[in-house]
């Protein structure tokens, strides 16, 4: 017997050879607080969601995977000049990814870190990601969580709790 299917409670918050951090930010940089795992947009708002991730063993091919609550959608950087974070004095990533995909209901980035010198000097995996998502439509939508595994030794894995979005509507 098969089931599959998304489970009735969130998951909570788990670290396991890895930590992961979400944040979300004006475009200024200013940090948005969420209150009790709520985050609070407008219709319209953009918002820079800035994805921290750190490995306590060296190596790894590392998949991160921030999946989006239905309000948001992402402004692909390959698509229009306004999704890229290159523009953002304040944003400052690190850990360079190898593949990079925006999709219409997750940000998904791998990296590497068997190349070269990284392997050598025993680098340990981290990586600092971000990209720009606009609240879309009104409602009260399910955020679920942002994860990290190691795609080789599925035992190292992390995960932030899931939370809630709403999207208040343009007056």
């Amino acid at each position: 017997v098969s089931v599959t299917g998304s489970a009735l409670t969130a998951e909570p918050a788990a670290s396991k050879g890895f930590t992961i951090t979400r944040s979300y930010h004006a475009l200024d940089g200013s940090p948005i607080t969420s209150t009790d795992g709520q985050l609070t947009a407008k219709q319209n708002d953009r918002l820079v969601v800035v994805l921290k991730i750190e490995g306590q063993h060296s190596g790894g091919r590392v998949l991160l995977v921030d999946r989006l609550p239905a309000g948001f959608e992402i402004e692909n950087p390959r698509l229009v000049d306004s999704g890229d974070t290159k523009s953002l004095a304040w944003v400052q990533t690190a850990g360079r990814p190898t593949h990079t995909e925006f999709r219409d209901d997750r940000f998904v980035a791998s990296f590497d870190y068997f190349k070269g010198e990284d392997r050598r000097s025993g680098t340990k995996p981290a990586a600092t990601v971000a990209y720009i998502v606009r609240a879309v439509t009104p409602g009260h939508f399910v955020h679920p969580a942002a994860s990290v595994e190691d795609m080789y030794r599925p035992d190292l894995h992390a995960r932030t709790s899931a939370g809630s979005l709403v999207v208040t509507a343009i007056q």
